[in-house]
């Protein structure tokens, strides 16, 4: 991350605030977040009074000191000395949730220094979790009548078979196909939730990699054709065992070739490689589709989130999340290339062991 200029915020210049003049240093007081300015030699410069009490600290008690002074177990000290610039972590401090970032600032004389905010994010979290909770209660209640349906569904197509007129048949499929279909979904709703909370367990064993992904092409090949899209696998012989779930495995890469032929046009193609790299086995999965726009693929993987060149197609928008999910599980990783309008590949990379 580059270095953001950061000009009279911190000076002693003042504005026009209602009756009188007010420093700028005085409006950050009255921001909800808290704020930390951090000099380049390590020295807390200033500190918010929403900073103040979210950490429970005085001005007095820090201004002028040097970080690394500061007593370890101390809630500042937890904040100030969490690498944040990549990415925000979430801390729990004083029995809160912080969001806690830091941004690499210039002030107006030149000299660098750190600035970190920080959010209380307790009562956001507590009411996402209701949120989920109660979409996971709701999908779960959903599936006991959905396979009672499912039931008469196959009943009607199996024992009752001569009682029906031969014109429903029709009706029968479509009815037996959408209530798998709905079915999936269901249980895409309860898997993102059971990850998000930690009661999916991946119970790793050694397994033929080449045999699962074999599998998984026979599976959805036919599905291709359907769809008319061309589908083809090169799968290399010097794969390994490798320690996965097997039932889970299958499930991210059926996902992935699924999603592919959903966004492949017909003639389009689909293909999926497997090889070893080094230490890993990478599994790429490459279609010539719809493609995703660069602004959205960074956030592909996030729960219920569809790209915008994805609208009109149906979908949880949960498939990637639980995938990637899945493969983190696996001590893997997944990752994304795409242009919109020309196609994406996912590649999957699994230790080998």
């Amino acid at each position: 991350m580059g270095n953001v200029p950061l000009t009279a915020a911190w000076q002693h210049e003042f504005v026009e605030y209602q009756d009188g003049a007010m420093g700028a240093e005085d409006l950050i007081d009255l921001v909800s977040i808290g704020v930390v300015l951090v000099g380049d030699d390590g020295i807390i410069r200033s500190i918010n009074s929403r900073g103040q009490r979210l950490l429970k600290v005085t001005k007095e008690e820090v201004l002028g000191k040097r970080v690394d002074m500061l007593p370890l177990r101390t809630p500042l000290y937890k904040v100030l000395s969490e690498n944040c610039r990549e990415m925000p972590q979430e801390l729990a401090v004083n029995g809160s949730l912080l969001l806690v970032r830091s941004t690499e600032v210039v002030l107006e004389n030149g000299v660098s220094a750190e600035l970190v905010e920080f959010r209380d994010v307790t009562e956001e979290k507590r009411e996402r979790r209701q949120r989920e909770e109660f979409v996971a209660m709701m999908a779960h209640d959903l599936k006991s009548p959905l396979t009672v349906m499912m039931g008469y569904i196959q009943a009607m197509k199996g024992e009752m078979l001569g009682k029906v007129d031969q014109s429903l048949q029709s009706c029968l499929e479509e009815l037996d196909r959408n209530s798998y279909r709905l079915l999936g979904m269901i249980d895409d709703v309860l898997d993102a939730y059971r990850l998000e909370v930690g009661l999916v367990s991946v119970n790793q064993e050694f397994s033929d990699l080449q045999a699962v992904l074999a599998s998984c092409c026979r599976d959805l090949a036919r599905e291709a054709e359907i769809q008319g899209i061309q589908f083809s696998s090169v799968i290399k012989p010097d794969i390994p065992a490798v320690r996965v779930d097997r039932k889970q495995i299958i499930r991210v890469f059926s996902n992935l070739v699924g999603n592919a032929i959903k966004f492949t046009p017909r003639k389009g193609s689909v293909s999926l490689t497997a090889e070893r790299r080094g230490e890993t086995v990478a599994v790429t999965v490459a279609d010539t589709g719809i493609g995703i726009p660069e602004a959205d693929l960074h956030r592909v993987f996030n729960k219920y989130y569809r790209a915008s060149s994805a609208r009109g197609y149906k979908g949880t928008g949960l498939g990637l999340a639980i995938s990637k999910a899945i493969v983190e599980a696996h001590r893997g990783t997944i990752e994304v290339e795409s242009r919109e309008g020309t196609g994406s590949r996912f590649t999957v990379i699994l230790p080998a062991e």
